[in-house]
Order: structure tokens, then sequence, then C-alpha cells
């Protein structure tokens, strides 16, 4: 007679109960209206004093440069990236070089050095945030980064909980932006869509 121990049965049974109890407590989470004021924010207003004096007002908003130019990374994949020191030597070789912050630039860029720039949106690890799926289907920078023309440094705009992103992709899913309606773009309010 092969008989199985009598103690490895409720430890099945629980691991089955508590299998179904996360399965009802997701189905009732997918089902729930998430606000802002209720899950806590994560990093929002965030202004980390970077090593180089940047501004995006002057190089987004008066220049009226095109985000893609330096974050290239974001039609690519995931991660919109910090450019590269060529990236701003393009420009930096002739203009204002006399400034103290392009001359800390060269500098860097002349010795082979990147500058320790320190990232303004974290996101948890268990978040797979995809930029080029965004930015490829229309969706402006703006939408999460806020008004970054006009930000003299750059700060976390939106909380980036998941009850804003959810919340965000239920939006477009009701009501697409104007000119994005005909492209039937679905918004995946999956869980496997950012927890992979």
């Amino acid at each position: 007679m092969n008989r199985r121990p009598l103690a490895l049965i409720p430890a099945r049974a629980f691991a089955v109960l508590a299998g179904l109890s996360m399965l009802a407590g997701l189905s009732l989470l997918a089902g729930c209206e998430f606000s802002d004021y209720t899950i806590p924010t994560y990093q929002k207003g965030y202004k980390p004093t970077q090593p180089i004096s940047y501004s995006h007002k002057l190089h987004a908003g008066e220049l009226k440069m095109e985000c893609k130019y330096c974050h290239f990374g974001s039609e690519k994949g995931r991660k919109a990236g910090i450019p590269p020191l060529n990236v701003c030597m393009n420009c930096h070789k002739v203009i204002k070089t006399d400034s103290p912050q392009i001359q800390k630039l060269a500098d860097a860029y002349k010795a082979g050095r990147s500058i320790p720039w320190i990232k303004v949106h974290n996101l948890p690890d268990f978040v797979s945030f995809d930029h080029s799926r965004h930015v490829n289907k229309g969706v402006a920078c703006q939408t999460c980064h806020g008004p970054i023309e006009e930000m003299q440094e750059v700060r976390q705009y939106a909380p980036l909980t998941m009850g804003w992103c959810v919340n965000c992709h239920r939006q477009y899913n009701a009501s697409p932006p104007p000119g994005l309606e005909k492209q039937h773009i679905h918004a995946s309010i999956d869980c496997t869509g950012c927890h992979q």
C-alpha cells in the first residue's frame, strides 16, 4: 500500500485556497476605480539636484527641440534613456562653449567620462514599462511627464502609481484622444501587461 502522508494534504489544500483567494482578490481589484487620493503616490514631485544644470524649459520649450532627439531610445525600447554626451556635444561643440556648465560637459566628453545624472522617474522593479509602446502609438511625453517644456529643473509630475496608469488606460479605451480613435488601439488593463 502506497499512501501519502496526511501532513501533505493540508499544505496542498492551503496552497489551493491561497491561490483561489489571490485570484478572487485580483478580480475584485480589476473592477475597482482607482483614486490618487487613496493610493500613495510614488515620488510625485521628486526633483533631485543634478550634477549639471540643464533646462528643459530652454531646450524643449524656447528652442522647441523634439524630446526624441535627445531621448532617442523612447521610440525603440523600454527606456527613453539619458542622452549620451555626444548628443549634447552635437550642438555644444560650438554653442555656449564659454558657459561653465557646458565646460563641465566638454571636459567629461574629452575625458571619456559620463555625467552621473540622477534618475527622476523611478518605477519599482516589479513594473515593466515600455516607452516605445506609448511613443509609437502617439502618446505625448507630457501625458506622463507633465509640462516638461516649462520645467527649469525636471520633477516627477505624475504619481505613476498603478491606479494612475490603469485609470489612464481605461479613460483612453473609453474615449481615445482626437486623431487616435481610428487606430483601434486597446490600452491593456491586464496585470501581465506591466508585471512581466
